[in-house]
């Protein structure tokens, strides 16, 4: 049988973990035999309780297909923006699963050291959608292509995973705690599959970033993984008690409870429609991912950005970056941008400063860009504020405590209003043109390539803590193009910089 990529499946394959034997399939790519292993139950979930890790089973567990997601919306404003939005099935008890693909023969296991590293994916989507099965995050490419362990997880989402349930019996962050006992799965059971436990790399892409960002602030995450990699997921949204407290009061009028405790009862359908809902109403007091990590004094004891400050992270090799037009999938720029006068104004607003500073802030952008076209400055300057300005703050500040490497992907989508714009480097983290992926960005040879480098980059990250090129200033830019710049947004950052 030959499936879609050109690979040829070969049959079964067996192994023995701590956890128990799994039955998972055995795939021939190119000259590279990889044995997937797909919906392994690393937890359960109960509504805002934390996970409970899986007890060890005696018989062999079928792991040749994924596991249902976490319960989500389906049809909101951000299905369809990227292509391959998720269609599967969900369960909200049993959706905490997790997918290995790896080289390693199942009676080949490595001790500590001497296993491949490994990458753990975090699959984004606002928080509120997405997941491990999605056809573009299939390890199997990277797998065969770099001769790694690569694991993709499931962790619950929206009000499910990141509703404050601290006064109704539950917990909070429970998206986190689910990444948190999937890392501790891979700690304990990676060597099987020819893993080092030593040597674990978490990564993910916007939320999936997201959640590797707060992992790496996180006191109950130490230990668990030695270098991170975030894609377009830094953030200053982290939100504290109040705000967790609006987004819980938002949903319990949309459903009309006066009483918190009466959630739990909520079927699992009208939970998620009512947590669309108020999501909406909630972008103009808390923002556009209400549904968000919150500091706890638990799992968070601090923000990620005052978390890295004080070395909470320290040691962990950090890769952090964006896209170059990340918000350009947000804002239509089909017709005439506003007056300059205009524009101005919406920076001042956006950028809380005063009117001359706007001014200043315009100029500098239309010098950077080399256009006055105020459709080109407002995306530039709503991805800086929204992207780019978290990014080099969290670097800045993290680089005193650990390695710091800065990049910009900036492949352009096939349509060119969309620039280089959030999500586009996915296919090429995977090197999985599919699903509406190619057309989406315009797929060729030299797009192959590019994906190549980049999980080049990643895999020698993974093996020694550094991607191939120097420490932040320095940047990489993935593009037609690659190369290493000095900070190449310097000029722009420094213009939002209040003082």
């Amino acid at each position: 049988m030959v499936l879609d990529g050109g690979f040829t499946l070969l049959g079964m394959v067996e192994i023995a973990t701590p956890a128990g034997r799994l039955l998972g399939t055995s795939t021939q790519i190119a000259a590279c035999r990889v044995h997937a292993y797909r919906g392994v139950p690393f937890a359960t979930a109960t509504r805002f309780a934390a996970p409970v890790r899986v007890a060890a089973w005696s018989r062999t567990r079928d792991a040749t297909e994924y596991g249902p997601a976490a319960p989500q919306p389906v049809g909101g404003p951000l299905d369809g923006l990227v292509p391959g939005a998720f269609r599967g099935t969900t369960h909200e008890h049993g959706c905490l699963t997790l997918n290995v693909w790896t080289q390693a023969a199942p009676q080949a296991t490595g001790r500590s050291g001497q296993g491949r590293p490994v990458l753990v994916w975090f699959p984004g989507g606002a928080f509120t959608i997405g997941a491990s099965s999605q056809p573009v995050y299939d390890g199997a490419p990277f797998c065969a292509e770099q001769d790694v362990v690569l694991v993709t997880c499931n962790y619950r989402l929206g009000a499910l995973g990141f509703l404050d349930a601290r006064g109704i019996g539950g917990v909070a962050n429970n998206g986190l705690r689910d990444a948190i006992a999937a890392l501790e799965w891979v700690r304990d059971n990676i060597e099987a599959f020819g893993g080092d436990p030593d040597r674990v790399t978490a990564f993910g892409e916007s939320a999936g970033g997201g959640v590797v960002l707060h992992l790496c602030a996180s006191p109950h995450a130490r230990g668990l993984f030695r270098g991170a990699i975030v894609q377009s997921g830094a953030t200053f949204n982290t939100l504290d008690e109040a705000r967790a407290t609006q987004v819980t009061d938002a949903l319990l009028a949309e459903l009309g409870l006066a009483d918190a405790a009466l959630l739990a009862g909520v079927p699992v359908e009208r939970l998620i429609q009512a947590q669309a809902a108020s999501a909406i109403a909630l972008v103009s007091t808390v923002g556009m991912m209400p549904f968000h990590p919150m500091v706890d004094g638990d799992v968070l004891v601090q923000t990620p950005l005052a978390a890295f400050d004080s070395g909470a992270a320290a040691g962990v090799a950090l890769v952090i970056g964006t896209t170059t037009d990340e918000m350009r999938l947000f804002v239509d720029l089909s017709g005439p941008g506003p007056p300059r006068d205009k524009l101005c104004s919406r920076v001042a607003r956006y950028a809380k400063v005063d009117a001359s500073r706007a001014a200043d802030i315009v100029a500098t952008y239309e010098t950077e860009l080399g256009t006055e076209d105020s459709n080109e400055v407002w995306a530039a300057v709503f991805t800086d504020v929204e992207m780019q300005r978290p990014a080099a703050a969290l670097r800045d500040v993290h680089r005193a405590h650990g390695p710091t490497y800065s990049y910009l992907f900036g492949w352009p989508a096939a349509q060119v209003r969309f620039g280089a714009c959030h999500g586009i480097d996915i296919p090429f983290t995977f090197g999985n043109f599919v699903d509406g992926w190619a057309e989406f960005v315009g797929a060729d040879d030299e797009a192959r390539r590019l994906g190549k480098r980049l999980r080049d980059a990643w895999t020698t990250f993974a093996h020694t803590g550094a991607p191939g090129w120097p420490t932040t200033p320095s940047t990489m830019i993935f593009d037609r193009d690659p190369a290493v710049v000095d900070d190449p947004l310097r000029a722009r950052l420094a213009s939002l910089t209040v003082g």
